[in-house]
């Protein structure tokens, strides 16, 4: 319980949605928003992961977790879609009290309305956004950790930009989400170099064991989940002597 953070913006939407009779539509929120990151903290709590918050917005959640940058891009896939898969189960759950008339058809449609929106705003490739984790750990299986990053980041602007087009006539709290997502975004570029850092240090420190075998020529190369052996002139050289050659020239 004392990981979990609730955001002071989140208090606020909270009471002006019961002091403006808005409770119904706040209670179904915060509902599809607890079931979405109760998905993550399962798919989390079984490849053993540590936890270290999960953070509740007006909007949607953030857990964080601990975990090597090095990590399975498998268990990184299933953790990235336990959430939209927990709101499906939720939909399924309401869907049958609501044909069995045990829910009125006002809370039926509302809470497809929600559902069905916050689902598909977590699906769309934006950091830090479900979507984006989804994407990237793709990326990851085909490209290097660094080709990924920069990847991901180009996408994330793109869908950002196409967000932004499509609500420039909406509601404010709509900006608000934008704003965020940008914040987080440059967040995301302004850490990147450390993330890179980060991940070389895992791969020399530890002995992670790889089946695939890859040869490359450069740094920026490496790729989760895979051996690397290094083309340097006419000499293949193992990667943890480069890592190591590049670490002592810091």
């Amino acid at each position: 319980m004392k990981k979990i953070k609730i955001n002071a913006f989140t208090y606020f939407f909270i009471i002006s949605a019961c002091l403006t009779g808005m409770f119904k539509e706040c209670l179904i929120l915060m509902l599809i928003i607890f079931i979405h990151e109760l998905g993550h903290v399962l798919a989390i709590k079984y490849f053993n992961y540590p936890i270290k918050s999960i953070d509740f917005l007006p909007f949607g959640g953030i857990t964080k977790i601990e975990k090597d940058l090095n990590s399975s891009i498998n268990a990184d896939l299933i953790i990235s879609v336990s959430g939209v898969l927990c709101q499906l189960v939720l939909y399924i759950i309401i869907a049958f009290f609501y044909y069995h008339k045990i829910l009125d058809n006002s809370f039926y449609q509302l809470f497809c309305k929600y559902n069905f929106s916050i689902l598909f705003f977590n699906l769309l490739p934006i950091i830090p956004l479900d979507g984006s984790i989804f994407l990237k750990s793709i990326l990851e299986k085909h490209f290097s950790f660094w080709q990924s990053q920069i990847l991901t980041i180009i996408f994330s602007f793109f869908f950002l930009l196409v967000f932004l087009y499509f609500n420039y006539f909406y509601a404010l709290n709509n900006y608000l989400i934008i704003c965020f997502l940008f914040y987080k975004i440059w967040i995301y570029i302004k850490e990147l170099k450390y993330v890179e850092n980060r991940f070389l240090l895992e791969r020399y420190l530890h002995d992670y064991k790889y089946s695939k075998v890859k040869i490359i020529n450069n740094i920026k190369g490496i790729q989760k989940q895979k051996k690397h052996y290094f083309q340097i002139k006419d000499k293949l050289i193992k990667e943890k002597d480069v890592l190591k050659a590049y670490f002592q020239s810091k």
